[in-house]
Protein backbone atom coordinates (compact mmCIF):
# COMPACT_ATOMS: atom_id res chain seq x y z
CA UNK A 1 0.00 0.00 0.00
CA UNK A 2 1.32 3.58 0.19
CA UNK A 3 3.47 5.36 2.81
CA UNK A 4 2.56 7.54 5.24
CA UNK A 5 2.20 11.11 3.55
CA UNK A 6 4.23 10.19 0.31
CA UNK A 7 4.45 13.28 -1.81
CA UNK A 8 5.04 15.59 1.58
CA UNK A 9 3.09 18.40 1.70
CA UNK A 10 2.80 21.06 -1.25
CA UNK A 11 0.73 24.07 -2.49
CA UNK A 12 -2.24 23.73 -4.72
CA UNK A 13 -5.09 25.85 -6.38
CA UNK A 14 -7.62 22.78 -6.28
CA UNK A 15 -10.08 22.67 -3.81
CA UNK A 16 -9.04 21.39 -0.32
CA UNK A 17 -10.93 19.31 2.47
CA UNK A 18 -9.93 19.45 5.60
CA UNK A 19 -11.60 16.03 6.31
CA UNK A 20 -10.23 14.39 3.57
CA UNK A 21 -6.85 15.67 4.33
CA UNK A 22 -6.93 14.41 7.80
CA UNK A 23 -8.26 10.90 6.28
CA UNK A 24 -5.61 10.49 3.76
CA UNK A 25 -3.25 7.65 3.80
CA UNK A 26 -4.56 6.37 7.23
CA UNK A 27 -5.15 2.86 7.07
CA UNK A 28 -8.25 1.08 8.33
CA UNK A 29 -8.57 -2.64 8.99
CA UNK A 30 -11.76 -3.42 9.75
CA UNK A 31 -11.99 -6.42 12.38
CA UNK A 32 -8.64 -6.32 12.26
CA UNK A 33 -8.32 -7.86 8.82
CA UNK A 34 -7.51 -6.33 5.45
CA UNK A 35 -7.11 -2.80 4.91
CA UNK A 36 -8.89 0.22 3.53
CA UNK A 37 -7.01 3.64 2.66
CA UNK A 38 -8.08 6.97 1.19
CA UNK A 39 -5.11 7.45 -1.21
CA UNK A 40 -6.39 10.69 -3.47
CA UNK A 41 -9.26 12.72 -3.71
CA UNK A 42 -10.66 15.22 -5.75
CA UNK A 43 -13.03 17.93 -5.13
CA UNK A 44 -15.78 18.62 -1.80
CA UNK A 45 -18.97 20.56 -0.26
CA UNK A 46 -17.82 23.10 -2.11
CA UNK A 47 -17.11 22.22 -5.63
CA UNK A 48 -20.31 20.66 -5.76
CA UNK A 49 -22.26 24.45 -4.96
CA UNK A 50 -20.00 25.64 -8.05
CA UNK A 51 -20.65 23.59 -10.06
CA UNK A 52 -24.48 23.09 -9.62
CA UNK A 53 -24.29 26.63 -10.65
CA UNK A 54 -21.88 26.95 -13.54
CA UNK A 55 -19.05 28.09 -11.10
CA UNK A 56 -21.60 31.54 -9.32
CA UNK A 57 -21.61 29.99 -6.18
CA UNK A 58 -24.47 30.07 -3.90
CA UNK A 59 -24.41 33.74 -3.51
CA UNK A 60 -25.52 34.18 -6.65
CA UNK A 61 -28.97 33.50 -5.51
CA UNK A 62 -30.94 36.63 -3.92
CA UNK A 63 -32.34 34.46 -1.33
CA UNK A 64 -28.29 33.54 -0.07
CA UNK A 65 -28.53 29.98 1.31
CA UNK A 66 -26.61 28.30 3.55
CA UNK A 67 -24.72 25.70 2.23
CA UNK A 68 -26.31 22.87 4.02
CA UNK A 69 -29.67 23.91 2.70
CA UNK A 70 -28.20 23.92 -0.91
CA UNK A 71 -27.04 20.96 -1.37
CA UNK A 72 -30.42 19.40 0.59
CA UNK A 73 -31.90 21.56 -2.18
CA UNK A 74 -30.11 19.79 -4.75
CA UNK A 75 -30.89 16.31 -3.91
CA UNK A 76 -34.64 17.20 -3.55
CA UNK A 77 -34.90 18.13 -6.84
CA UNK A 78 -32.78 15.48 -8.15
CA UNK A 79 -30.02 17.42 -9.43
CA UNK A 80 -27.22 14.81 -8.53
CA UNK A 81 -24.73 15.35 -11.50
CA UNK A 82 -22.74 18.00 -9.32
CA UNK A 83 -22.13 15.25 -6.42
CA UNK A 84 -19.97 13.70 -8.84
CA UNK A 85 -17.04 16.80 -8.55
CA UNK A 86 -16.51 14.86 -5.79
CA UNK A 87 -13.97 12.05 -6.37
CA UNK A 88 -12.93 9.59 -3.82
CA UNK A 89 -9.71 6.45 -4.62
CA UNK A 90 -9.19 3.95 -2.65
CA UNK A 91 -6.22 1.48 -1.83
CA UNK A 92 -7.87 -2.00 -0.80
CA UNK A 93 -7.40 -5.21 0.68
CA UNK A 94 -9.96 -7.36 1.10
CA UNK A 95 -10.85 -11.33 1.01
CA UNK A 96 -12.07 -11.92 -2.79
CA UNK A 97 -15.40 -13.10 -1.31
CA UNK A 98 -15.96 -8.91 -0.33
CA UNK A 99 -14.16 -7.29 -3.08
CA UNK A 100 -16.67 -9.25 -5.12
CA UNK A 101 -19.76 -6.44 -4.15
CA UNK A 102 -16.55 -3.76 -4.76
CA UNK A 103 -14.80 -4.17 -7.93
CA UNK A 104 -18.05 -5.00 -10.20
CA UNK A 105 -20.03 -2.54 -9.32
CA UNK A 106 -20.60 -0.36 -12.60
CA UNK A 107 -20.20 2.90 -11.56
CA UNK A 108 -16.06 2.61 -10.08
CA UNK A 109 -12.90 2.33 -11.83
CA UNK A 110 -10.87 -0.33 -10.58
CA UNK A 111 -7.47 -2.14 -11.23
CA UNK A 112 -7.03 -5.50 -9.28
CA UNK A 113 -3.85 -7.59 -8.20
CA UNK A 114 -3.69 -10.09 -10.73
CA UNK A 115 -3.50 -13.75 -10.04
CA UNK A 116 -2.77 -14.49 -13.68
CA UNK A 117 0.39 -12.68 -13.75
CA UNK A 118 1.58 -12.48 -10.58
CA UNK A 119 1.12 -14.81 -6.95
CA UNK A 120 -1.72 -14.44 -4.77
CA UNK A 121 -1.48 -12.46 -1.76
CA UNK A 122 -0.46 -14.88 0.77
CA UNK A 123 -2.94 -13.92 3.15
CA UNK A 124 -6.68 -14.94 3.82
CA UNK A 125 -9.89 -14.20 6.19
CA UNK A 126 -10.24 -16.73 9.08
CA UNK A 127 -13.19 -15.52 11.60
CA UNK A 128 -11.69 -15.73 14.97
CA UNK A 129 -13.56 -17.76 17.67
CA UNK A 130 -15.00 -14.36 18.96
CA UNK A 131 -16.71 -14.18 16.00
CA UNK A 132 -18.02 -17.28 15.19
CA UNK A 133 -19.87 -17.54 18.39
CA UNK A 134 -21.79 -14.35 17.21
CA UNK A 135 -22.96 -16.36 13.70
CA UNK A 136 -23.48 -19.93 15.34
CA UNK A 137 -25.87 -20.77 17.43
CA UNK A 138 -24.43 -23.90 19.17
CA UNK A 139 -21.18 -22.52 20.59
CA UNK A 140 -19.59 -25.91 21.75
CA UNK A 141 -19.34 -26.08 17.58
CA UNK A 142 -17.26 -23.09 17.37
CA UNK A 143 -14.31 -24.71 17.89
CA UNK A 144 -14.75 -27.61 15.52
CA UNK A 145 -15.64 -24.59 12.51
CA UNK A 146 -12.30 -23.11 13.56
CA UNK A 147 -10.32 -25.62 12.83
CA UNK A 148 -11.63 -26.24 9.55
CA UNK A 149 -11.78 -23.32 8.19
CA UNK A 150 -8.08 -23.26 9.60
CA UNK A 151 -6.76 -25.93 8.33
CA UNK A 152 -8.74 -25.97 4.61
CA UNK A 153 -7.37 -22.65 4.30
CA UNK A 154 -3.85 -23.92 4.97
CA UNK A 155 -3.87 -27.27 2.75
CA UNK A 156 -5.49 -25.29 -0.13
CA UNK A 157 -2.51 -23.02 0.14
CA UNK A 158 0.13 -25.54 0.10
CA UNK A 159 -1.80 -27.19 -2.97
CA UNK A 160 -1.46 -23.84 -4.77
CA UNK A 161 2.47 -23.33 -4.03
CA UNK A 162 3.20 -26.71 -5.03
CA UNK A 163 1.33 -25.93 -8.82
CA UNK A 164 3.18 -22.90 -8.88
CA UNK A 165 6.44 -24.72 -7.91
CA UNK A 166 5.71 -27.48 -11.01
CA UNK A 167 5.34 -24.06 -13.08
CA UNK A 168 1.44 -24.57 -13.74
CA UNK A 169 -0.04 -21.53 -15.11
CA UNK A 170 -0.64 -18.68 -12.70
CA UNK A 171 -3.89 -18.24 -14.00
CA UNK A 172 -5.30 -22.04 -13.68
CA UNK A 173 -3.70 -22.62 -10.46
CA UNK A 174 -5.04 -20.36 -8.79
CA UNK A 175 -8.42 -22.32 -9.33
CA UNK A 176 -8.38 -24.11 -5.90
CA UNK A 177 -7.93 -20.97 -3.16
CA UNK A 178 -11.06 -19.98 -1.36
CA UNK A 179 -12.79 -16.64 -1.87
CA UNK A 180 -11.44 -15.88 1.96
CA UNK A 181 -7.88 -15.26 0.02
CA UNK A 182 -7.03 -11.96 0.01
CA UNK A 183 -7.26 -9.70 -3.23
CA UNK A 184 -5.62 -5.50 -3.56
CA UNK A 185 -7.26 -3.45 -5.74
CA UNK A 186 -7.46 0.67 -6.67
CA UNK A 187 -11.13 1.74 -6.32
CA UNK A 188 -11.88 5.16 -7.45
CA UNK A 189 -15.62 6.39 -7.11
CA UNK A 190 -17.35 10.09 -7.47
CA UNK A 191 -19.72 10.66 -4.40
CA UNK A 192 -23.36 10.19 -5.39
CA UNK A 193 -22.09 6.89 -6.74
CA UNK A 194 -20.46 5.88 -3.48
CA UNK A 195 -23.77 7.02 -2.05
CA UNK A 196 -25.56 4.66 -4.05
CA UNK A 197 -23.15 1.72 -3.51
CA UNK A 198 -23.36 2.33 0.11
CA UNK A 199 -27.40 2.59 -0.03
CA UNK A 200 -27.72 -0.84 -1.41
CA UNK A 201 -24.94 -2.46 0.68
CA UNK A 202 -26.84 -1.30 3.49
CA UNK A 203 -29.91 -2.71 2.48
CA UNK A 204 -29.35 -6.30 1.47
CA UNK A 205 -26.53 -7.03 4.37
CA UNK A 206 -26.98 -7.89 7.65
CA UNK A 207 -24.76 -5.68 10.37
CA UNK A 208 -23.31 -9.06 11.16
CA UNK A 209 -21.44 -9.46 7.38
CA UNK A 210 -17.92 -8.90 7.02
CA UNK A 211 -18.59 -7.01 3.64
CA UNK A 212 -21.18 -4.42 5.33
CA UNK A 213 -17.64 -3.84 8.21
CA UNK A 214 -15.69 -2.54 4.83
CA UNK A 215 -18.71 -0.31 3.03
CA UNK A 216 -19.54 1.45 6.77
CA UNK A 217 -15.45 1.80 6.20
CA UNK A 218 -15.58 3.96 3.15
CA UNK A 219 -19.21 5.31 3.91
CA UNK A 220 -17.04 7.05 7.14
CA UNK A 221 -14.04 8.06 4.75
CA UNK A 222 -16.43 9.57 2.21
CA UNK A 223 -18.56 11.78 4.64
CA UNK A 224 -15.38 13.35 6.24
CA UNK A 225 -14.70 14.54 2.50
CA UNK A 226 -17.74 16.12 1.84
CA UNK A 227 -19.63 15.81 5.53
CA UNK A 228 -22.87 17.95 4.13
CA UNK A 229 -22.89 16.68 0.90
CA UNK A 230 -23.09 13.02 2.08
CA UNK A 231 -25.30 14.02 4.14
CA UNK A 232 -27.47 15.54 1.93
CA UNK A 233 -27.47 12.54 -0.30
CA UNK A 234 -27.86 9.57 2.07
CA UNK A 235 -31.03 11.44 3.78
CA UNK A 236 -32.36 13.62 0.46
CA UNK A 237 -35.01 10.60 0.47
CA UNK A 238 -36.69 12.11 3.54
CA UNK A 239 -36.55 16.09 2.29
CA UNK A 240 -40.07 16.82 0.89
CA UNK A 241 -39.58 20.65 0.33
CA UNK A 242 -37.16 22.36 -1.77
CA UNK A 243 -35.59 25.77 -1.61
CA UNK A 244 -37.96 28.96 -3.18
CA UNK A 245 -34.55 30.15 -5.27
CA UNK A 246 -35.19 32.80 -7.59
CA UNK A 247 -33.54 31.71 -10.91
CA UNK A 248 -31.07 34.12 -12.62
CA UNK A 249 -31.74 35.14 -16.11
CA UNK A 250 -29.70 32.75 -19.19
CA UNK A 251 -27.77 35.96 -20.02
CA UNK A 252 -26.65 36.21 -16.74
CA UNK A 253 -25.73 32.68 -16.24
CA UNK A 254 -23.51 32.49 -19.45
CA UNK A 255 -22.15 35.68 -20.80
CA UNK A 256 -20.13 37.22 -17.90
CA UNK A 257 -16.66 35.32 -17.89
CA UNK A 258 -16.14 31.84 -16.07
CA UNK A 259 -15.42 32.52 -12.41
CA UNK A 260 -12.41 32.30 -10.80
CA UNK A 261 -11.95 30.27 -7.54
CA UNK A 262 -14.13 31.09 -4.71
CA UNK A 263 -10.99 29.69 -2.51
CA UNK A 264 -7.42 30.49 -2.14
CA UNK A 265 -4.21 28.56 -2.78
CA UNK A 266 -3.46 26.21 0.17
CA UNK A 267 -1.21 23.05 1.61
CA UNK A 268 -2.46 19.73 0.57
CA UNK A 269 -0.75 15.84 1.19
CA UNK A 270 -1.87 15.00 -2.32
CA UNK A 271 0.37 14.53 -5.88
CA UNK A 272 0.73 18.14 -6.96
CA UNK A 273 1.32 18.22 -10.64
CA UNK A 274 3.30 22.09 -11.70
CA UNK A 275 2.41 22.06 -15.02
CA UNK A 276 -1.43 21.52 -14.84
CA UNK A 277 -1.63 23.89 -11.77
CA UNK A 278 -0.32 26.78 -13.69
CA UNK A 279 -3.47 26.03 -15.73
CA UNK A 280 -5.86 25.86 -13.26
CA UNK A 281 -8.53 28.37 -12.89
CA UNK A 282 -6.35 30.44 -16.33
CA UNK A 283 -8.66 31.20 -18.56
CA UNK A 284 -8.21 30.27 -22.19
CA UNK A 285 -10.05 32.11 -25.31
CA UNK A 286 -11.22 30.19 -28.40
CA UNK A 287 -13.21 31.39 -31.24
CA UNK A 288 -15.39 34.40 -30.70
CA UNK A 289 -16.81 33.99 -27.33
CA UNK A 290 -15.81 30.14 -26.58
CA UNK A 291 -13.77 30.15 -23.01
CA UNK A 292 -12.12 26.93 -21.54
CA UNK A 293 -10.73 26.68 -18.05
CA UNK A 294 -9.18 23.51 -15.95
CA UNK A 295 -10.60 23.41 -12.52
CA UNK A 296 -9.39 20.68 -11.01
CA UNK A 297 -7.77 17.31 -11.21
CA UNK A 298 -6.68 13.81 -9.27
CA UNK A 299 -3.48 12.23 -9.96
CA UNK A 300 -0.57 12.04 -12.34
CA UNK A 301 1.39 9.88 -14.67
CA UNK A 302 2.55 8.10 -11.90
CA UNK A 303 -0.62 7.17 -10.61
CA UNK A 304 -1.91 4.97 -13.66
CA UNK A 305 1.42 2.94 -13.48
CA UNK A 306 0.69 2.66 -9.79
CA UNK A 307 -2.41 1.03 -10.50
CA UNK A 308 -1.25 -1.12 -12.69
CA UNK A 309 1.55 -2.17 -10.53
CA UNK A 310 -1.02 -3.53 -8.44
CA UNK A 311 -1.56 -6.53 -10.85
CA UNK A 312 2.34 -6.87 -11.13
CA UNK A 313 3.31 -7.96 -7.46
CA UNK A 314 5.35 -11.50 -6.69
CA UNK A 315 6.68 -13.32 -9.83
CA UNK A 316 6.56 -10.29 -11.95
CA UNK A 317 9.36 -8.50 -13.24
CA UNK A 318 8.29 -4.61 -12.74
CA UNK A 319 8.93 -1.97 -15.02
CA UNK A 320 11.81 0.26 -13.91
CA UNK A 321 10.45 3.36 -15.47
CA UNK A 322 6.23 5.19 -15.36
CA UNK A 323 6.91 6.15 -18.87
CA UNK A 324 7.57 2.51 -20.77
CA UNK A 325 4.89 0.86 -18.65
CA UNK A 326 2.31 3.33 -19.60
CA UNK A 327 2.75 3.50 -23.13
CA UNK A 328 2.51 -0.51 -23.07
CA UNK A 329 -0.38 -0.23 -21.32
CA UNK A 330 -1.98 2.34 -23.77
CA UNK A 331 -0.74 0.30 -27.36
CA UNK A 332 -1.95 -2.91 -25.70
CA UNK A 333 -5.64 -1.54 -24.44
CA UNK A 334 -5.31 -1.95 -21.07
CA UNK A 335 -7.53 1.11 -19.97
CA UNK A 336 -8.48 0.64 -16.16
CA UNK A 337 -4.96 1.80 -15.11
CA UNK A 338 -5.36 4.67 -17.55
CA UNK A 339 -8.74 5.57 -15.73
CA UNK A 340 -7.04 6.35 -12.36
CA UNK A 341 -6.00 10.06 -12.99
CA UNK A 342 -8.89 12.70 -13.55
CA UNK A 343 -9.23 16.06 -15.21
CA UNK A 344 -12.39 18.63 -14.72
CA UNK A 345 -13.14 21.50 -17.09
CA UNK A 346 -15.63 24.36 -17.43
CA UNK A 347 -16.07 25.93 -21.05
CA UNK A 348 -18.47 28.21 -22.55
CA UNK A 349 -19.06 27.19 -26.23
CA UNK A 350 -22.53 27.40 -28.59
CA UNK A 351 -24.89 24.90 -27.78
CA UNK A 352 -24.43 23.05 -30.92
CA UNK A 353 -20.71 22.21 -29.73
CA UNK A 354 -21.02 21.36 -26.24
CA UNK A 355 -23.50 19.80 -25.56
CA UNK A 356 -25.03 18.81 -29.00
CA UNK A 357 -21.83 17.24 -30.19
CA UNK A 358 -19.41 17.04 -27.00
CA UNK A 359 -21.97 15.36 -24.64
CA UNK A 360 -22.23 12.68 -26.94
CA UNK A 361 -19.44 11.51 -25.50
CA UNK A 362 -21.19 9.60 -21.76
CA UNK A 363 -18.23 8.71 -20.16
CA UNK A 364 -17.55 12.43 -19.70
CA UNK A 365 -20.04 13.35 -16.73
CA UNK A 366 -21.03 16.85 -17.07
CA UNK A 367 -23.73 19.65 -15.78
CA UNK A 368 -24.93 22.85 -16.88
CA UNK A 369 -26.48 25.10 -14.72
CA UNK A 370 -28.91 23.78 -11.70
CA UNK A 371 -29.84 20.42 -13.66
CA UNK A 372 -30.78 22.99 -17.18
CA UNK A 373 -29.16 24.21 -19.97
CA UNK A 374 -28.79 28.00 -20.08
CA UNK A 375 -28.72 29.90 -22.93
CA UNK A 376 -26.99 32.91 -22.94
CA UNK A 377 -27.01 36.20 -25.67
CA UNK A 378 -23.30 35.76 -27.17
CA UNK A 379 -24.05 34.71 -30.62
CA UNK A 380 -21.56 32.85 -32.40
CA UNK A 381 -20.11 34.18 -35.78
CA UNK A 382 -18.00 31.89 -38.11
CA UNK A 383 -14.75 33.72 -39.15
CA UNK A 384 -14.50 34.57 -42.94
CA UNK A 385 -12.27 31.73 -43.52
CA UNK A 386 -14.89 29.29 -42.23
CA UNK A 387 -17.68 30.55 -44.24
CA UNK A 388 -17.74 27.42 -46.44
CA UNK A 389 -20.44 26.56 -48.94
CA UNK A 390 -21.66 22.86 -48.45
CA UNK A 391 -19.65 19.80 -49.62
CA UNK A 392 -20.75 17.80 -52.04
CA UNK A 393 -18.70 14.51 -51.70
CA UNK A 394 -18.82 14.96 -47.97
CA UNK A 395 -22.38 15.46 -47.12
CA UNK A 396 -21.82 16.14 -43.33
CA UNK A 397 -18.95 18.46 -43.82
CA UNK A 398 -18.34 22.27 -45.26
CA UNK A 399 -16.46 22.49 -48.92
CA UNK A 400 -14.63 25.52 -50.37
CA UNK A 401 -15.16 29.22 -48.52
CA UNK A 402 -17.87 30.92 -50.11
CA UNK A 403 -17.47 34.16 -52.73
CA UNK A 404 -17.65 37.75 -50.68
CA UNK A 405 -21.16 38.55 -51.70
CA UNK A 406 -22.36 35.06 -50.02
CA UNK A 407 -20.44 35.71 -47.00
CA UNK A 408 -22.17 39.52 -46.73
CA UNK A 409 -25.45 37.76 -47.21
CA UNK A 410 -25.16 35.03 -44.77
CA UNK A 411 -23.77 37.44 -42.31
CA UNK A 412 -26.55 39.70 -42.25
CA UNK A 413 -29.47 36.40 -42.34
CA UNK A 414 -27.66 34.99 -39.23
CA UNK A 415 -27.49 38.44 -37.72
CA UNK A 416 -31.05 39.13 -38.36
CA UNK A 417 -32.05 35.93 -37.24
CA UNK A 418 -30.01 36.63 -33.63
CA UNK A 419 -31.75 40.35 -33.56
CA UNK A 420 -35.79 38.33 -34.36
CA UNK A 421 -34.92 35.32 -31.86
CA UNK A 422 -33.42 38.15 -28.78
CA UNK A 423 -36.48 40.71 -29.63
CA UNK A 424 -39.47 37.82 -28.88
CA UNK A 425 -37.35 36.95 -26.06
CA UNK A 426 -37.68 40.57 -24.33
CA UNK A 427 -41.56 40.26 -25.24
CA UNK A 428 -42.61 36.79 -24.00
CA UNK A 429 -40.56 37.85 -20.98
CA UNK A 430 -42.57 40.94 -20.57
CA UNK A 431 -45.77 38.82 -21.39
CA UNK A 432 -44.66 36.55 -18.05
CA UNK A 433 -43.75 33.52 -20.31
CA UNK A 434 -41.84 31.02 -18.64
CA UNK A 435 -38.14 31.11 -19.21
CA UNK A 436 -38.07 27.20 -20.46
CA UNK A 437 -40.25 28.15 -22.82
CA UNK A 438 -38.75 31.67 -24.03
CA UNK A 439 -35.42 29.56 -24.15
CA UNK A 440 -36.68 27.41 -26.80
CA UNK A 441 -36.54 30.06 -29.17
CA UNK A 442 -32.88 30.38 -29.18
CA UNK A 443 -30.84 29.11 -31.76
CA UNK A 444 -27.97 26.49 -30.77
CA UNK A 445 -25.61 29.42 -32.05
CA UNK A 446 -26.01 31.18 -28.58
CA UNK A 447 -23.55 30.19 -26.18
CA UNK A 448 -24.05 27.91 -22.95
CA UNK A 449 -21.72 26.77 -19.99
CA UNK A 450 -20.55 23.68 -19.32
CA UNK A 451 -18.98 21.40 -16.57
CA UNK A 452 -16.86 18.15 -16.79
CA UNK A 453 -14.59 15.56 -15.40
CA UNK A 454 -12.94 12.81 -17.07
CA UNK A 455 -10.72 10.20 -16.52
CA UNK A 456 -7.01 9.99 -18.90
CA UNK A 457 -8.53 6.83 -20.73
CA UNK A 458 -11.81 8.39 -22.07
CA UNK A 459 -10.27 11.90 -22.60
CA UNK A 460 -8.44 10.31 -24.69
CA UNK A 461 -11.33 8.78 -26.42
CA UNK A 462 -12.53 12.32 -26.78
CA UNK A 463 -9.69 13.16 -28.36
CA UNK A 464 -9.26 10.67 -31.04
CA UNK A 465 -12.46 11.86 -32.32
CA UNK A 466 -13.22 15.48 -31.91
CA UNK A 467 -9.71 16.50 -33.01
CA UNK A 468 -10.17 14.16 -35.95
CA UNK A 469 -9.97 16.78 -39.18
CA UNK A 470 -13.52 15.67 -39.96
CA UNK A 471 -14.66 16.52 -36.68
CA UNK A 472 -16.86 19.80 -36.80
CA UNK A 473 -14.15 22.56 -36.50
CA UNK A 474 -15.91 24.61 -33.82
CA UNK A 475 -15.78 21.10 -31.47
CA UNK A 476 -11.84 21.04 -33.27
CA UNK A 477 -11.60 24.37 -31.25
CA UNK A 478 -13.00 23.03 -28.24
CA UNK A 479 -11.07 19.62 -28.40
CA UNK A 480 -7.87 21.65 -28.59
CA UNK A 481 -8.10 23.19 -24.86
CA UNK A 482 -9.08 19.85 -23.15
CA UNK A 483 -5.82 18.59 -25.62
CA UNK A 484 -3.81 21.24 -23.64
CA UNK A 485 -4.87 20.19 -20.06
CA UNK A 486 -4.50 16.61 -20.64
CA UNK A 487 -1.01 16.74 -21.70
CA UNK A 488 -0.32 19.34 -18.84
CA UNK A 489 -1.89 17.09 -16.33
CA UNK A 490 -1.04 13.05 -17.60
CA UNK A 491 1.72 14.27 -20.50
CA UNK A 492 3.42 10.87 -20.78
CA UNK A 493 0.00 9.22 -20.99
CA UNK A 494 -1.09 12.13 -23.49
CA UNK A 495 1.72 11.23 -25.56
CA UNK A 496 1.36 7.19 -25.44
CA UNK A 497 -2.84 8.16 -26.50
CA UNK A 498 -1.40 10.33 -29.73
CA UNK A 499 1.22 7.97 -30.96
CA UNK A 500 -1.11 4.58 -30.36
CA UNK A 501 -4.99 6.44 -30.68
CA UNK A 502 -4.94 9.37 -32.13
CA UNK A 503 -2.36 9.39 -34.72
CA UNK A 504 -2.09 5.70 -35.44
CA UNK A 505 -3.78 3.62 -38.04
CA UNK A 506 -6.26 0.49 -37.81
CA UNK A 507 -6.50 -1.91 -40.58
CA UNK A 508 -9.06 -3.88 -42.13
CA UNK A 509 -9.07 -7.66 -43.21
CA UNK A 510 -8.95 -6.56 -46.73
CA UNK A 511 -6.33 -3.49 -46.56
CA UNK A 512 -3.89 -6.88 -44.50
CA UNK A 513 -4.28 -9.35 -47.17
CA UNK A 514 -3.48 -6.19 -49.81
CA UNK A 515 -0.38 -5.31 -47.81
CA UNK A 516 0.83 -8.79 -47.41
CA UNK A 517 0.42 -8.96 -51.51
CA UNK A 518 2.95 -6.62 -51.84
CA UNK A 519 5.20 -8.40 -49.44
CA UNK A 520 6.42 -8.74 -46.18
CA UNK A 521 10.34 -8.34 -45.30
CA UNK A 522 11.64 -11.96 -45.00
CA UNK A 523 12.69 -14.03 -41.98
CA UNK A 524 15.70 -12.94 -42.28
CA UNK A 525 15.45 -9.49 -41.98
CA UNK A 526 12.55 -9.63 -38.98
CA UNK A 527 15.06 -11.14 -37.27
CA UNK A 528 17.61 -8.26 -37.83
CA UNK A 529 18.32 -5.54 -35.41
CA UNK A 530 19.55 -3.14 -38.33
CA UNK A 531 16.24 -3.67 -40.36
CA UNK A 532 14.40 -1.96 -37.46
CA UNK A 533 16.87 1.14 -36.65
CA UNK A 534 15.51 2.22 -40.13
CA UNK A 535 12.49 3.65 -37.83
CA UNK A 536 12.45 5.79 -34.85
CA UNK A 537 12.30 4.62 -31.33
CA UNK A 538 12.55 0.48 -32.49
CA UNK A 539 16.06 -0.41 -31.28
CA UNK A 540 17.48 0.45 -28.03
CA UNK A 541 21.17 1.33 -28.00
CA UNK A 542 22.61 1.75 -24.72
CA UNK A 543 26.22 2.78 -23.41
CA UNK A 544 28.64 -1.00 -22.80
CA UNK A 545 25.22 -2.75 -24.19
CA UNK A 546 24.56 -4.39 -27.86
CA UNK A 547 21.76 -3.21 -29.33
CA UNK A 548 18.45 -4.47 -28.73
CA UNK A 549 14.53 -4.04 -29.99
CA UNK A 550 12.87 -1.29 -27.59
CA UNK A 551 9.22 -2.96 -26.48
CA UNK A 552 7.72 -0.51 -29.76
CA UNK A 553 10.06 -2.64 -31.36
CA UNK A 554 8.75 -5.97 -30.18
CA UNK A 555 5.78 -5.07 -31.06
CA UNK A 556 5.95 -4.01 -34.55
CA UNK A 557 7.88 -7.19 -35.10
CA UNK A 558 5.21 -9.59 -33.79
CA UNK A 559 2.74 -7.34 -35.86
CA UNK A 560 4.97 -8.37 -39.31
CA UNK A 561 5.29 -12.08 -38.34
CA UNK A 562 1.77 -12.16 -38.10
CA UNK A 563 1.12 -10.43 -41.09
CA UNK A 564 3.74 -12.82 -43.15
CA UNK A 565 2.62 -16.27 -41.62
CA UNK A 566 -1.26 -15.75 -40.93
Amino acid sequence: MSDKNPFGINQTKRFVSKGAEDSLYKKHSPRSHGEVELVDYMGGDETVARVATAGHGIEFFPEKPNQYDFLKHLVTKRITEPFMSVQLKFSMQMPIRVALAFVYDRNCSVNEYSGRYSEMINSARIPSKEDLVKLVADSEKVAKIHSILTETRERTRESYDRLLSSDFARELARQGLGTNNDTRFYWLVDLHSLADFVSTQRAKLETTDLTRDYVECVAEIAENVAPDSWDSLMHGRVYSEALDLTMPLDEEIVDLDLNPASWKPTETKRIVVPDIEERLFALKKFLDHGQFQAIDYLGDDSSLAQAARTSYGVGTKKLSEDRGLIRTLVRDAHTSPIEMARLAFESRTPVFTDPRQSARHRTLKQHGFMGYTPIGNLFYYPADMEMKYQDRVNRQGRGKTMDFQDIELVRKELDETRILQLGAVKVLRALGTPEDLVRELKGVGFHTRRWRVGDTHNLGSFLRLRLDTHAQMEVRAQAQQVEEAVKAHTPIAYQAIRDYRIDSLGLSAGEIDFIKSLGIPSDENLENIEFFSKGKGFVLKREGESPKLSREGEALQKKLKRLKND
